[in-house]
């Protein structure tokens, strides 16, 4: 399987427009552009329709958008860094980080799998302010997959762990 998330899939600083269906709009057609969607349109439209249902707005400028749909051929997350932000429902203001979560319409699981490693992962302040200081697509790229991998960062490993070479072996 490949990446969740490439630097096609970043959006640094760029105008996607000034609401949250143009945002989701931009990054829906981002998607599909990397081939990661058969239809931009399509997962737009339902990334919106679950957005009508539910805003996905959280504190601290951020915002989720997400659908599982019929046109994802894999998860992927996109991601855009807007300024100014853009409304998308949180009680403190507008959201400067966006990231949409689009999944396969068969893939429930690792669809909220994704949603809570990376919720989780914006309870720490290095990751927000690590996207918010992001200088390239790759930097976003890395904080991201460190942030929603299933592997332990070296950071994260109990002490004692096996090396990661030991862990393969075994296998």
């Amino acid at each position: 399987m490949s990446e969740i998330i490439t630097p096609a899939l970043v959006s640094l600083d760029e105008p996607l427009g000034t609401d949250k269906c143009a945002v989701i709009d931009a990054l829906a057609a981002r998607v599909a552009a990397t081939g990661r969607a058969s239809d931009g349109a399509a997962l737009a439209a339902d990334v919106w329709k679950r957005e009508q249902t539910d805003e996905t707005g959280l504190p601290g400028g951020i915002a989720i958008p997400h659908a599982k749909s019929p046109a994802v051929r894999e998860a992927t997350l996109a991601f855009a860094r807007l300024a100014p932000g853009v409304d998308f429902g949180a009680p403190d203001g507008p959201a400067d980080l966006v990231f949409l979560i689009a999944a396969p319409d068969t893939a429930a699981e690792e669809h909220l799998a994704v949603l809570s490693r990376l919720a989780r992962a914006f309870m720490r302040d290095d990751f927000t302010a690590g996207l918010r200081a992001a200088t390239s697509p790759d930097d976003v790229v890395a904080l991201v997959q460190a942030a929603v991998s299933d592997e332990p960062t070296a950071a994260a490993a109990a002490p004692g762990a096996a090396a990661p070479g030991a862990a393969a072996a075994d296998a």
